[in-house]
């Protein structure tokens, strides 16, 4: 009897698969055009999104940090700063040790420097430059796209941007909220939203009179959030990407009345910083999406002095993990605070300790591109790179 090679069925070739990291999964798309029809799929690409966000372990999900002065990129895995903190009493020597290299990331140099991250979904990252210009890029597939201009006024005062993902209608949206000045020197709202789905923006219409205090709306439970100065008073506005409409919701009862923060923990958990006077930072959690009275204050961080900027507090990100511990991005340094009151832990990365911006993403297949076409796209992207296929 002659050897043969055995062949796998297709759904367990499929598992398989779905289970690897995308660095191998971009080579293995060269392995043969199945392969490429396969892992470039959208139910492919779904698929192994879903397996990675669920990853309790948080190896598939990095901190990306951005040095504005060195014009470059470098990133490092989440579970690296947990699985190498340090526990420490004293807050004051978070900043004063290291112990993570980051990685430096190939970033596209037809983007401009001068930049604001807007946002991280399912992989993808929300840039915008200072003449608005807007990108989506994923780091991890090495692919970007920039967005078609959105246009306005040009008296408007200043903008506020959003970027998340619309799951009934399975599309990528990024939102624009525009506050233009009138010559009596009134103040006019005005709202954009492009959809990856048809490349192209659109007006939105009947957004509230409100004064957006955030520069970056956070995307939580399937909608955008901003905090607002509404009928003046402090709150919270939301936009549905799904469907369109506002809402509104109240900060926590004990609020200070500081410089507040919408924040995410999770895809479906809303935070809210409240930093005031006294150099303390309230971080409270909304238990129950909505509902006022589920607002419970987590733990309370002291800021010295000589940790501001010019008396900015810096970055501010947070990102559960293993169900107790919650990663807190502050500053150039990283936090580990237990919710069962154990001492706090730190991490701090060698060689990326200056960075001006810094976002949490999810290494993913998802492409910058419209869902329409995204294997062509997929196939050009392989074809420039030298990447032959087989059958």
């Amino acid at each position: 009897m002659e050897n043969s090679i055995p062949v796998l069925p297709e759904e367990l070739v499929t598992e398989i698969l779905s289970r690897l990291p995308v660095k191998s999964l971009l080579k293995f798309m060269c392995v043969s055009k199945s392969w490429l029809a396969l892992i470039s799929s959208p139910e492919f690409v779904k698929t192994h999104l879903s397996l990675n966000a669920n990853n309790n372990e948080y190896t598939c999900h990095k901190v990306m940090m951005f040095e504005r002065t060195a014009y470059t990129f470098r990133d490092c895995s989440v579970s690296s700063l947990f699985n190498n903190s340090f526990r420490d009493c004293s807050v004051s020597s978070l900043f004063n040790n290291s112990s993570i290299r980051a990685n430096n990331l190939d970033y596209p140099r037809q983007v401009p420097c001068c930049f604001n991250m807007v946002g991280s979904v399912n992989g993808l990252i929300c840039l915008v430059s200072q003449l608005k210009e807007f990108f989506l890029w994923n780091p991890s597939i090495r692919k970007y796209k920039k967005l078609s201009d959105c246009k306005t006024k040009t008296n408007f005062v200043y903008s506020v941007y959003g970027f998340g993902y619309d799951e009934f209608h399975d599309d990528y949206k990024v939102v624009v909220i525009f506050i233009i000045g009138r010559d009596d020197f009134s103040l006019q709202i005005e709202v954009k939203e492009y959809s990856l789905k048809i490349d192209s923006w659109r007006m939105v219409d009947n957004c509230p009179s409100i004064t957006p205090l955030q520069q970056s709306g956070m995307f939580v439970n399937g909608k955008l959030h901003w905090v607002s100065i509404i009928d003046l008073k402090q709150s919270i506005i939301s936009f549905d990407l799904a469907y369109g409409k506002w809402g509104e919701m109240e900060l926590p009862c004990y609020w200070k009345g500081g410089r507040g923060e919408v924040l995410s923990l999770g895809s479906d958990r809303l935070v809210f910083c409240d930093y005031d006077e006294t150099y303390m930072l309230d971080v409270w959690l909304m238990k129950e999406y909505g509902v006022k009275e589920s607002w419970m204050k987590m733990f309370t961080i002291k800021i010295s002095k000589d940790q501001l900027v010019y008396g900015f507090l810096g970055q501010r990100r947070v990102h559960m993990a293993s169900g107790s511990e919650i990663l807190v991005v502050f500053g150039s340094s990283f936090m580990i605070y237990n919710t069962k009151g154990d001492p706090l832990r730190s991490s701090k990365i060698i060689e990326a300790n200056n960075w001006d911006e810094a976002e949490i993403y999810i290494e993913s297949l998802v492409c910058p591109f419209s869902t329409v076409g995204t294997e062509d796209a997929t196939k050009m992207g392989l074809k420039s790179s030298g990447c032959g296929t087989m059958k």
